[in-house]
């Protein structure tokens, strides 16, 4: 997240006219789909094709992450240089949200908290935090530290032989362009309370983490771009053993995605397909805690990204969920211990603008999610856009939530991520997604009530920030990826407003009639407020421009200016 320079405006030309009482516009065409009476939260490949091109290094072609480290050496430097403040009297304070959570793809309960209301989150770029009651309305999530040498985070494990060992591993590794790049693995043997980089995955080949495991023998396993890696001596040392190079029958990738490990101690892992040559993805199982792996098992549909689960509570029973060119391809089941795959229904989704034949709107590469029920091995819930429940071992489906509580449907944020049951109870299940982290204590029941768990996990992640000029106001507007923007009001950290929805993107208050402010959506579409922010009225729907389009705005003589398309 950026708040961008002058030199994003240099590119811009096309103008758009505010007055006082009346907005012109000028309406452009675009191959892009028209913008719904509803916002939509997707097109997360597009925001990071705008993250992307707004920071890379021109020279470099690439983001060139690793200098946010010795950014950070050289401002402690400057820091210890200095008897006094940069800015003298200056203090600085987080103003929230509290009411609103960020993209987040790594959750834990914590064993060492026996009543398991102790649990921890892992956002892709806001680092590690916790909270010791995830029972309460707004439960108290604290960060665990700041200056980790890596915060995007997206998976943490624990070892079950003893619970106060803990990992967390970094890098967003699902195919975007311009994900926050991992730096390894940190391990905690306190229980969390401090934590260090192992420094065996101080390298390339950990750079991204997409699943860490613990087996019940306590040997390490983490899913990386470079395969699947396996450590018995508490992450000192990794062995590759899953990933092409190995002579591994059916291994087309190194692309570890999934490792799960079934209720017998057998381990489930996957492998990314090349979609370019043909060749698909595949399911390997290994009988001896990793040591070696199978040939690729039998699956009756191509398959690129598979996230796989087992059923706690009966080996029998493996599910993949298979997505194959950015889309759903399948749901599988097997229940014979991964010997042979049957396919099952697909849900689908009641919203129209959801395909039938895809639950996850063309982002099953970005948003895929399924878990087992520890109480019964037929039921099932799985995530695209929304989420889903089955009770019959995937013949039939109902529909849990809907992304912005439509169709009748509980409101659960969409883009779903990460789904976990509390261990030994089918009763308390976790979803993660990009609106944090949600809840519910009445999974069995056949609808289950799911609530939000993100207050005070400050980690949206803002595209930009406007002031209101009057002196002493509290008043800001701030536009943030996949949550809409948001009305500030306060000087501590506070419940927001989101006055517009879908991403947020650039937004203004005039500096000298600040009752006129202004919130974007992708691409051209604007929302204008007469009162100071109260209310907020369409001025512009247009889908030309970026994603996320560069404005800037003429106070004195009320014209916005905005990107239309290359040197216009």
């Amino acid at each position: 997240m950026q708040n961008f320079t002058a030199r994003t405006f240099l590119m811009l030309a096309i103008a758009f006219l505010v007055c006082a009482g009346t907005t012109t516009v000028i309406y452009l065409s675009s191959k892009e789909p028209s913008v719904k009476k509803i916002p939509l939260r997707d097109r997360i490949d597009l925001a990071w094709e705008q993250e992307f091109e707004m920071t890379k290094d021109p020279a470099l072609g690439y983001v060139p992450t690793q200098r946010i480290l010795q950014a950070w050496d050289y401002t402690k430097g400057l820091i210890a240089a200095k008897s006094t403040q940069a800015i003298p009297g200056i203090q600085w304070v987080s103003i929230g949200p509290k009411n609103f959570g960020g993209r987040t793809r790594a959750l834990l309960v914590d064993l060492n908290d026996a009543t398991r209301k102790t649990v921890w989150a892992g956002s892709v770029g806001g680092g590690l935090w916790k909270t010791t009651d995830i029972t309460a309305a707004e439960p108290n999530w604290m960060p665990v530290n700041d200056l980790f040498g890596n915060l995007a985070i997206t998976s943490i494990a624990q070892d079950p032989t003893n619970p106060l060992v803990m990992y967390f591993g970094t890098g967003e590794g699902y195919g975007n362009s311009d994900a926050i790049r991992g730096l390894g693995i940190w391990k905690s043997t306190d229980g969390g309370n401090s934590w260090s980089q192992l420094t065996s995955t101080n390298n390339s080949n950990f750079y991204y983490n997409q699943k860490l495991l613990v087996s019940t023998a306590g040997t390490l396993f983490s899913c990386t771009q470079q395969g699947l890696f396996r450590s018995t001596n508490g992450g000192s040392s990794f062995t590759k053993v899953l990933g092409t190079g190995l002579g591994i029958s059916g291994t087309n990738s190194n692309v570890c995605y999934d490792i799960e490990q079934a209720a017998n101690g057998f381990l489930y892992a996957t492998l990314r397909g090349v979609e370019s040559s043909s060749l698909s993805g595949s399911i390997h199982k290994s009988t001896n805690d990793g040591i070696s792996w199978g040939a690729a098992a039998t699956l009756p549909i191509s398959a690129d990204r598979i996230e796989i689960a087992t059923a706690p509570g009966n080996a029998a029973y493996i599910y993949a969920l298979v997505e194959l060119g950015s889309a759903v391809n399948g749901i599988l089941q097997s229940t014979d211990g991964g010997l042979t795959y049957v396919s099952r229904t697909e849900p689908d989704d009641a919203d129209g603008g959801i395909s039938a034949a895809d639950f996850s709107r063309g982002q099953a590469w970005y948003d895929l999610a399924i878990a087992v029920s520890p109480d019964n091995p037929q039921t099932v819930f799985v995530g695209g856009v929304d989420l889903f429940k089955t009770t019959d071992g995937g013949m039939s489906w109902s529909q849990i939530a809907h992304w912005y509580g439509g169709y009748g449907f509980q409101d659960v944020h969409a883009d779903q991520h990460n789904i976990i049951f509390q261990p030994g109870n089918g009763n308390v299940v976790y979803f993660t997604n990009d609106g944090a982290v949600y809840r519910s204590g009445n999974a069995n029941d056949a609808m289950p009530a799911i609530s939000s768990k993100g207050g005070n996990y400050n980690t949206l992640q803002f595209y930009s920030c406007a002031m209101n000029p009057t002196a002493g106001s509290f008043n800001f507007l701030a536009g943030a990826q996949d949550n809409g923007s948001h009305r500030f009001t306060q000087a501590v950290l506070q419940n927001t407003s989101e006055v517009t929805g879908g991403d947020g993107a650039f937004c203004h208050i005039d500096q000298d009639e600040p009752q006129y402010q202004f919130t974007s959506y992708v691409y051209n579409n604007f929302y204008r407020s007469s009162n100071g922010g109260t209310s907020f009225t369409s001025a512009n729907h247009g889908n030309s421009g970026r994603f996320v389009n560069p404005t800037d705005y003429d106070d004195l003589n009320n014209k916005m200016y905005c990107a239309r398309s290359s040197n216009q």
